[in-house]
């Protein structure tokens, strides 16, 4: 025992003269807060064997804790001490100390300490390690805290603590060690376990063993587990995650049932990523696959709304499976319990009305919509007769409202499938078994996969591949093969050259009709070809709306419906500024028609912020471009003549005489003005736009969650009447936009968005208005908002909406000024120098302006 206390050790520990004085200081702490352990030990054989195998430690310490009052004092010194041993004596001494002497003094502090204090202090030095010698130390430790099983150790204790407290980012240092080592040892070419295809099987080595520990233990909770799994998927690959729960729940029913509970607990945003590999699993046969997502998943559908959510929303509705094999296994769990079945019901419902809506089958890809198909016949060849019989009426209604859906489409594609669906579910329904239902089309490869549906799932032509890693990792010094040949420059003939996609495009002949582009964008999708078409048709598309302004009204509304609805499928850099491009030159083109349908549509239903905040914006870009008046000068001749593909020696003969001739007087030039195309069609830019606001629906509350919209549409509304502002609607429009934000000025709370939207509008409607309408008609209103926008120059916590504000004010005392008190305008303008609207308005407020949906 020593005889030192723990301030004098510390001490001496950091001001050690030579290597004799640093071990017996070493052997000193380490009987301070280590005992070595009796015969009764807390680990198993297997884990003393793994411990003297990996580190060469033949003696087993336990940490030495004092009483509870002491308890924590007694680990904060403790974490100190191995901090010191990570700086200190790694940069002075751990060189010249022998691999004995490392292993029994300085690495079994970090094996039998602590768990927890232990990982967090080799994580803290190795991020804030500078040295070289200290994150050389850091690896070193890490190492053998992951060889001899510290991981496993650690994830059983936080499964078993009552309090779970900052579980998130323990998680997240765990998901990460390759990433920091990667990022601190890049020099020391170093990839062995921590490499980060071999760390992801290790880690869920641990993670396995630590849910076998915890089998028979009581009172176990899986939510730190559960985020490890989510976010290992995530930050990782979820294939050989998924691949190394498969194999746990391969061991038994048991681990089944554990790694059900765990996927209770993985977050709402990963666990798409750990569920969907279940399914689309390819290494291991249907009949096993689907009795391990029936123990997996099917005891929690019912129980947890989200995973039910995902599998029989997400999955079925919108994620694309190009095998039927993931539709049969995700509608299988349903099967296999009574309590399960109506969802079966339920979900065959909403197929059939997804499948029967008109814009679902005039939006939609044909793939999307085959799919649904697909998933309507396999939900009903797992239901039995009766459950057949009990919902053939509905069933009926729901096919007699979509057929004719499917007879009146333009796509014979859509139809042959509608005719196909229509006629499996008579029969399965025995509707009319004298004479079914019979359509007459021609066969194709989809309508026999369709009809093959009915036969269940084969795995005749199903080929099992080999699974993603094996699960054994080499966890030496070596570095791997894949590593090895990095530096060398003679392999350069094994590379072999990718395709370019800008060589494909060049090859794609681009539209040069309207209609022969809306033709492109809505028919079926079969290969990369025609993926191809798409691109380019997209990139050709914004030049030929230019040259058809003012005579394609119609074929601007539908190419605004498809482009509208139309998400980036394939992976193109620039689709979202190309969409958004297309949808402003629509507007331009055919102002009323597209601006009173984006208006209506940003009221509808079926749409997200992210589509809404578009509409507005293409609303915001359209007006700016149909208002904008450029003064053109007139043309000088000889510019002129260089148009008419005139040679090079008869232009330069023209210039000469124009230098020569001498003119008495110089003629002057006309500007020549432009139409501001706006001022005709300002009308259908803001009052549709304004007219359903206070409509309900399920997917926007413009004056609850979703104010961000909310404070996007006033902005949107000011920026159309300043564009309007030379128009004889104008101060009309400011009196109905002043009225309008008025309503919002007396809600209590509102986001400080929504107010800066108020105070730029509102300064809009004072710079636009005339003194007659200012005196007359709107001065009531103007001095109530006046008089808010100077109650939040004291209540406001935003320092832009308290600068927005102290404008505002200048401007309509300015404006209110010079329309009512003209006598005291010297000495008022003295006091309040005239502000322009875009110094102070627009410019003064970029978040504003510049918010669009891809910050959501």
């Amino acid at each position: 025992m020593s005889c030192r206390d723990w301030g004098e050790l510390e001490l001496s520990l950091k001001h050690c003269s030579s290597v004799e004085e640093l071990k017996q200081c070493l052997e000193e702490l380490q009987s301070l807060f280590f005992v070595v352990s009796s015969s009764t030990s807390n680990l198993t054989d297997a884990e003393k064997l793994t411990i003297c195998q990996s580190t060469g430690i033949q003696q087993e310490l336990i940490f030495n804790v004092p009483s509870t009052d002491q308890q924590s004092s007694f680990v904060i010194k403790f974490s100190r001490y191995l901090r010191i041993l990570l700086e200190d004596v790694a940069i002075k001494w751990l060189s010249q100390i022998s691999e004995n002497e490392k292993k029994k003094l300085y690495y079994s502090n970090f094996i039998y300490g602590p768990v927890l204090d232990c990982f967090l202090t080799i994580l803290s030095s190795l991020k804030q390690g500078k040295h070289l010698k200290v994150i050389q130390a850091c690896y070193d430790v890490l190492k053998q805290f992951v060889s001899v099983g510290r991981l496993q150790q650690l994830i059983v204790e936080k499964s078993l603590a009552r309090s779970n407290v900052e579980i998130e980012s323990l998680a997240t240092h765990l998901c990460n060690i390759p990433e920091c080592i990667d990022n601190k040892m890049n020099l020391l070419n170093t990839h062995d376990m921590f490499e980060k295809s071999n760390y992801i099987v290790v880690l869920m080595q641990n993670i396995l063993g630590a849910l076998e520990r915890l089998q028979h233990q009581s009172s176990v909770k899986y939510d730190f587990v559960g985020k490890l799994v989510g976010k290992l998927a995530i930050l990782g690959d979820k294939n050989v995650v998924v691949q190394c729960l498969l194999e746990f729940v391969n061991r038994g029913h048991e681990n089944g049932e554990q790694v059900s509970e765990v996927l209770t607990f993985v977050s709402s945003q990963h666990l798409e990523a750990v569920t969907l590999p279940f399914f689309t699993c390819d290494y291991i046969p249907f009949h096993d696959l689907k009795q391990f997502i029936d123990i997996v998943f099917g005891p929690k559908i019912v129980l947890i709304g989200k995973l039910c959510t995902l599998i029989y929303h997400r999955l079925i509705f919108i994620k694309y499976f190009k095998d039927v094999r993931p539709k049969y296994l995700l509608f299988y769990p349903l099967t296999t319990r009574e309590e399960r079945r109506y969802l079966l019901t339920k979900t065959l419902f909403e197929l059939l009305t997804v499948w029967g809506n008109k814009s679902s089958v005039d939006l939609q890809p044909y793939e999307h919509h085959l799919a649904i198909c697909e998933s309507i016949i396999i939900c009903f060849y797992y239901m039995d007769n009766d459950e057949r019989v009990a919902i053939k009426e509905k069933i009926m209604l729901l096919l007699a409202a979509g057929m004719p859906v499917h007879l009146d489409s333009n796509h014979s594609d859509f139809r042959r499938a509608g005719m196909v669906t229509a006629e499996i579910l008579t029969q399965f329904l025995g509707i009319n078994t004298e004479a079914p239902l019979k359509f007459d089309y021609d066969e194709t490869d989809d309508t026999r996969k369709l009809k093959s549906l009915l036969e269940g799932y084969t795995e005749q032509d199903f080929v099992v591949k080999e699974p993603p890693v094996q699960l054994i990792v080499e966890s030496d010094n070596k570095v791997p093969d894949k590593f090895a040949d990095l530096d060398s420059d003679d392999d350069d003939e094994d590379l072999k050259p990718f395709s370019s996609s800008d060589k494909n495009l060049a090859s794609v002949k681009p539209p040069v009709y309207l209609k022969e582009c809306i033709e492109i964008l809505t028919e079926t999708r079969e290969s990369d070809k025609d993926i191809d078409k798409i691109a380019v048709t997209l990139r050709t598309l914004p030049k030929l709306l230019d040259e058809a302004k003012g005579n394609a009204d119609e074929l601007a509304l539908e190419i605004t419906q498809i482009i509208l609805s139309m998400s980036s499928e394939f992976y193109m850099e620039d689709f979202n500024e190309l969409r958004k491009k297309i949808l402003i030159n629509c507007t331009v083109a055919a102002p009323r028609t597209v601006a009173d349908y984006l208006s209506y549509q940003f009221y509808e239903d079926n749409y997200t912020i992210g589509h809404r905040l578009d509409i507005l914006n293409v609303i915001v870009e359209a007006s700016r471009v149909l208002s904008r008046i450029e003064v053109i000068p007139q043309e000088d001749e000889i510019e002129k003549l260089k148009k008419l593909n005139m040679k090079p020696w008869e232009i330069e003969v023209l210039e000469r005489l124009k230098k020569k001739t001498k003119r008495f007087n110089s003629a002057t030039k006309i500007p020549i003005g432009k139409e501001n195309k706006f001022n005709s069609v300002c009308g259908n830019f803001f009052y549709a736009l304004m007219n359903q606001y206070d409509k309900e629906l399920r997917t926007l509350s413009l004056t609850e969650e979703d104010t961000l919209v909310l404070g996007r549409l006033i902005y949107t509304l000011g920026v159309v009447l300043h564009c309007a502002s030379n128009a004889p609607a104008a101060p009309n429009m400011g009196k109905t936009l002043l009225d309008f934000v008025r309503v919002f000025t007396d809600i209590y709370v509102l986001d400080e968005y929504v107010k800066q939207a108020i105070l730029f509008s509102t300064s809009i409607v004072a710079q636009i208005s005339p003194v007659a309408v200012m005196t007359a008609e709107i001065y009531p209103q103007l001095m109530d908002i006046r008089l808010w926008a100077e109650e939040l120059l004291t209540e406001s916590i935003s320092a832009d909406t308290t600068e927005l504000a102290v404008y505002a004010l200048d401007i309509m005392d300015t404006v209110i000024g010079r329309g009512l008190f003209p006598s005291d305008m010297n000495s008022f303008s003295k006091e309040y120098a005239p502000l322009s609207l875009k110094d102070t308005v627009i410019n003064t407020n970029p978040k504003i302006s510049e918010i669009s949906s891809s910050d959501l």
